[in-house]
């Protein structure tokens, strides 16, 4: 009677047997010289290393040095130089919930270098709850104001995390609530318009009243449609696709839109995407910067703290 071939059926199915008959010994020919026997406790008392091959064990260790080389780097690059190393941080506990900073995700883990080369750590949503409110950018530990260079990195942590839909303001729950996502709306487009270099205030666009929305909307449209006659190409450059038949840039003139009775939450919704119109559809960063100003200039007209914070517009 011919016996069954005692090896494995595959490196990829070390926990199957062959079932080909043994015609070279007590091996089948595919496997008479490879000749791994299986056993029933191939996968209890086997070793990850004994059913790998050396071109895998290669690949892991490229991919694992890969990772600390440039992976690591990477992060840190983003999160700052405490990122892997809580302990060499000046604070040890994040100041919103008193535990080490080692609790905080780190999605949300801030770090960075001050000027005497100390580090500081904390939740990304503690300092973005400071701009919220119109807080000067400051180290709460030493009061010292946070460097340009530190601030955009903050802005650039806080827009990505915007881009993947994830919470930048504290809450117990993953999925935001209506509310919160309007209030990463309306602080998306204020970071953007602190990265352009002007420092305005979140707080004077969530104070406008319904009068001063529609001083708003009238400055900003005549600016746009008779102020500075600008030619229809050096308008597509600022704002492309401003005349889009889909989507105009101005749905309504100032004058049909006084005789409609809307609210402050139409006004603050309808306000807020023209602003992050202005401010991101440009062609370039400098184009960019040339529309952010409608936008200032269009919100120091109409809030009183505004004028007072741009006396130069």
């Amino acid at each position: 009677m011919e016996s069954t071939c005692l090896s494995i059926k595959s490196k990829k199915h070390p926990d199957q047997r062959c079932a080909s008959k043994a015609t070279h010994g007590n091996f089948c020919s595919r496997h008479q010289k490879s000749k791994v026997l299986w056993t029933a406790t191939t996968l209890r008392t086997s070793s990850p290393n004994h059913l790998m091959t050396r071109k895998q064990r290669v690949a892991i260790e490229k991919i694992y040095r890969f990772w600390v080389s440039y992976g690591r780097r990477k992060i840190r690059n983003i999160h700052g130089p405490s990122t892997f190393i809580s302990e060499i941080s000046q604070n040890d506990t994040d100041l919103t919930t008193l535990e080490p900073i080692s609790s905080i995700p780190l999605r949300y883990r801030f770090s960075y270098s001050d000027t005497n080369n100390h580090i500081w750590t904390f939740d990304l949503r503690f300092l973005v709850q400071m701009m919220h409110y119109g807080n000067e950018m400051k180290n709460p530990y030493t009061q010292d104001n946070l460097e340009r260079p530190v601030v955009e990195r903050l802005q650039a942590m806080t827009q990505s995390l915007i881009r993947h839909k994830l919470p930048v303001l504290y809450s117990n729950d993953t999925i935001l609530t209506p509310e919160q996502a309007w209030n990463q709306k309306v602080l998306d487009v204020f970071l953007k318009l602190n990265s352009l270099g002007y420092a305005v205030n979140l707080i004077w666009f969530e104070g406008m009243t319904v009068a001063q929305h529609h001083s708003f909307y009238t400055i900003l449209y005549t600016m746009w449609t008779s102020d500075f006659a600008l030619r229809a190409q050096e308008k597509e450059n600022l704002v492309s696709g401003y005349n889009s038949g889909r989507n105009p840039l101005f749905r309504w003139t100032p004058q049909v839109i006084v005789g409609k009775v809307n609210t402050l939450k139409w006004w603050r919704k309808n306000n807020l995407g023209l602003m992050n119109a202005f401010i991101t559809r440009a062609k370039d960063r400098a184009l960019q910067n040339c529309s952010a100003l409608y936008v200032l200039t269009a919100l120091v007209e109409s809030v009183p703290a505004a004028r007072e914070s741009f006396p130069w517009l």
